[in-house]
């Protein structure tokens, strides 16, 4: 309950489902950011009901290859009828190569950004920006007793220099953060999935209002502002997700970005890791900043291609009290194209 509040207070009055029961929001929360930043104020909190509570949190904006870590996603189509009552996926912390006495990470994210080579959309060409993430950990089932269960979600999205946005999003399989509350959920009755967004299939146009926000970000002192550079490393870590979970980034802005985190205290270098999508990458982590008197610790991790430095995975992971994931994205797909859908 304390990490989903602390997502919140990330996101505040952002969040796309601040007490409410909602399906998959339509926006993105760096999206939602924008608008609130420059609306109305945060909406009042209705009350939930008390045996569950759907919330939605951001993660804002991982199956490895390597020994101990979950099988691959299963993909599929959204399901529409009930929870499943039996089985389901116990998610593994993503393993570090360097799990503990961790330096830090500023010498390497600069080594890094010294010598990236291009990704594959920096030599195409194309209309559209497309983009493909899986994110566990927004619409989450959490119980009374502090069971939690969330849905995987899918987003794909289709977007101009112009800032015009197109994306459709797809609800996969339940997942669990521990066994105990796979054991739990998977005892209690049959309960409707998300059913989407109630939108027509296939790719939507976003509120055009806020195209202007959706900018590809460029120079420096922009992408400080962007990366609340101010602030501590773990809020750094989840603007730097956002920012690439938003953008198909040329090879400059991308060296700018791992500069930017090199220069902020707080990053702690893991050297290699295998995300869930089972791409070897590096890693780098970053500790949140929880309220005084919080026994609770979470960590954010950030994969990073080692070659070209595109953004591959990031968690949020509780180190204590459990030891258990709270949220994972998988940038699994960015390219240029001419077709939209």
């Amino acid at each position: 309950m304390h990490t989903q509040q602390q997502v919140r207070d990330l996101l505040g009055p952002a969040d796309p489902a601040r007490g409410v029961v909602v399906p998959a929001a339509p926006l993105s929360a760096h999206d939602l950011i924008l608008r609130a930043e420059n609306s109305a104020p945060p909406p009042t909190r209705r009350r939930a009901s008390r045996r569950t509570l759907l919330v939605g949190a951001a993660a804002a904006a991982t199956a490895a290859a390597s020994a101990g870590l979950v099988p691959v996603l299963r993909r599929g189509p959204a399901p529409t009828g009930p929870v499943p009552q039996a089985g389901g996926t116990v998610l593994q912390p993503v393993g570090y190569e360097i799990a503990t006495d961790g330096e830090p990470a500023g010498p390497h994210l600069r080594a890094l950004a010294g010598g990236l080579t291009d990704a594959s959309y920096d030599r195409e060409g194309g209309r559209y920006a497309y983009q493909r993430i899986k994110f566990w950990g927004r619409t989450t089932l959490f119980s009374p007793e502090g069971y939690l269960a969330s849905y995987v979600d899918e987003r794909r999205s289709w977007t101009t220099p112009d800032g015009r946005r197109w994306s459709d999003s797809t609800v996969l399989d339940l997942e669990f953060p521990d066994a105990a509350s796979r054991d739990y959920w998977t005892r209690q009755p049959p309960r409707p999935a998300p059913s989407g967004t109630g939108r027509p299939p296939g790719p939507v146009e976003e509120p055009r209002d806020l195209a202007a926000g959706r900018r590809l970000p460029t120079g420096r002192a922009v992408l400080a502002r962007l990366l609340r550079s101010d602030r501590a490393a773990g809020d750094v870590a989840v603007a730097a997700y956002n920012v690439y979970a938003q953008h198909l980034l040329p090879r400059r802005t991308r060296a700018d970005i791992l500069t930017i985190l090199a220069g902020k205290p707080g990053f702690v270098w893991r050297g290699r890791v295998v995300d869930r999508a089972g791409r070897a990458g590096v890693g780098v982590t970053a500790d949140l900043t929880m309220p005084t008197g919080q026994p609770q610790r979470v960590q954010m991790l950030l994969v990073f291609d080692p070659s070209t430095g595109e953004l591959l995975a990031h968690e949020h992971l509780e180190l204590a009290p459990r030891h258990r994931v709270l949220h994972y994205g998988l940038l699994l797909e960015g390219r240029r194209t001419d077709t939209l859908g």
